[in-house]
């Protein structure tokens, strides 16, 4: 079946089907619609339907309602962020133990390309979709908490005092911290999926690290 042929029979309409029994009434023969009756076209809201979207089975009753309905029809949901995407940052590389706390202790090459090359974290990516979900709620936890401040315009700042947060990279390392530790000791796969993705990442920069020295 070619591409054309596929295409048509996704677009292809459903039929709706109606059974109908026969009984006696007065005497007189009778054909009445079984259980149910056949809903109302979803587009003029008047006629009953005939047929139901293959996309999203909303009823429509013939092909001017299909028409509208398809030039109308919500577009089709996003493809989820691919796997590969899910690369954890360096703060939350640090969270895990793979860096030290402070910047320039380690090697000045970028600590990214051995976890970019791994197919390892990929095959676990794939091994727990909710993994990339997961490693975005703890950085989430480590970044600084939007102020009420930030909401107010560029030009009137000018006129207001520095406000002072008492955030640094120090404490939203710390609450990464906080949040990996809850995240490891959960109960089923996702208490799983972090803690093989801590120690695979810990193994990777060691690998990493005896490599250099090698």
């Amino acid at each position: 079946m070619d591409t054309t042929e596929q295409k048509m029979e996704v677009d292809a309409p459903v039929k709706e089907h109606t059974e109908f029994r026969e009984s006696d009434q007065d005497g007189d023969k009778k054909i009445t619609a079984a259980a149910s009756v056949s809903s109302t076209c979803g587009v003029c809201e008047k006629n009953p339907s005939k047929y139901k979207c293959p996309r999203c089975y909303l009823p429509y009753c013939s092909v001017a309602c299909n028409k509208i309905h398809r030039e109308n029809h919500p577009p089709d949901p996003e493809p989820t962020q691919p796997a590969s995407a899910a690369v954890p940052s360096e703060l939350l590389l640090t969270t895990t133990g793979a860096l030290p706390t402070r910047p320039g202790d380690d090697d000045d090459d970028s600590p990214y390309s051995v976890i970019h090359r791994s197919e390892k974290l990929q095959w676990l990516f794939r091994k727990y979709p909710r993994l990339p979900e997961q490693l975005l709620e703890i950085e989430t936890a480590m970044r600084e908490p939007t102020s009420e401040r930030s909401r107010i315009p560029a030009s009137l700042l000018k006129d207001l005092p520095p406000q002072n947060s008492g955030w640094d990279r120090e404490k939203g390392i710390a609450q990464g911290k906080k949040a990996l530790r809850r995240a490891r000791g959960a109960e089923g796969e996702d208490g799983e999926a972090i803690r093989e993705y801590s120690e695979l990442v810990l193994y990777l920069m060691e690998e990493e690290r005896r490599g250099k020295k090698a």
